[in-house]
């Protein structure tokens, strides 16, 4: 199945309310989860002062669930989007855990312009981390050459995505498994995002061509892929 992008940034006041509403709570627990499970696979300690940059942070659900899992570390959600970074912001001191997220910031950044010159307002980040960002991007070796940019050597890295259906037949199916009785823009996002998903093999070329090869791209379960290794 062709990919058909779609748009970069969710700005659409209607998208961002449906979006920000909408209970992940499952997935984001299990990404958190993988993540601290590659953390312990590839040696590494989330130590006092270290920077986690989740990118393409949406309404920060799982930025806030990993600055609560590890409070020591100072931690930064960035996208591009300003109504997005807003609800994250408004979330982050409506929150009752609030006294316990000090250590998070947001930063509205638009991820394809952080690869290039001027984009130095971003710390270098011990572990970068990103939950369905890839697939927005309408040319991912602005996604790549931004996680250079801002990632330390030796730095950990933890992508997961989507990745694309065979057919529209399938579309169809994962969005009845997943999403059976969700609003109308919340399903019609889920179709586009499915439609501009990557394939593995994608993913794989795009690494070469960044020099990025090293890190290790697997399908995760029926829907996901993730992109995981030590940049």
């Amino acid at each position: 199945m062709k990919r058909v992008t779609e748009p970069e940034l969710m700005n659409s006041p209607l998208n961002v309310k449906a979006y920000s509403e909408a209970d992940f709570s499952i997935g984001d627990k299990k990404f958190v989860s993988d993540i601290e499970k590659y953390i312990c696979r590839f040696g590494k300690q989330i130590c006092v002062n270290n920077v986690i940059v989740d990118l393409g942070c949406g309404p920060g659900n799982i930025t806030e669930r990993v600055s609560l899992k590890w409070p020591m570390a100072k931690v930064i959600g960035i996208d591009g989007s300003q109504e997005m970074i807003d609800v994250a912001i408004k979330r982050k001191y409506s929150s009752r855990e609030n006294k316990r997220l000090s250590g998070m910031t947001y930063i509205k950044q638009n991820i394809s312009e952080m690869c290039s010159e001027g984009s130095n307002k971003i710390p270098f980040a011990n572990f970068v981390i990103s939950n369905s960002l890839l697939h927005h991007m309408h040319n991912p070796s602005n996604f790549w050459e931004a996680i250079k940019r801002i990632s330390f050597s030796g730095s950990l890295q933890v992508h997961r995505d989507l990745r694309r259906p065979s057919s529209a037949k399938e579309v169809l199916a994962l969005q009845r498994k997943y999403l059976p009785k969700a609003p109308q823009v919340l399903i019609d996002d889920y179709h586009a995002s499915l439609y501009a998903a990557f394939t593995v093999s994608e993913v794989k070329d795009q690494l070469k061509i960044a020099g990025l090869d090293h890190l290790k791209v697997f399908e995760l379960n029926d829907r996901y892929l993730e992109i995981v290794g030590i940049c």
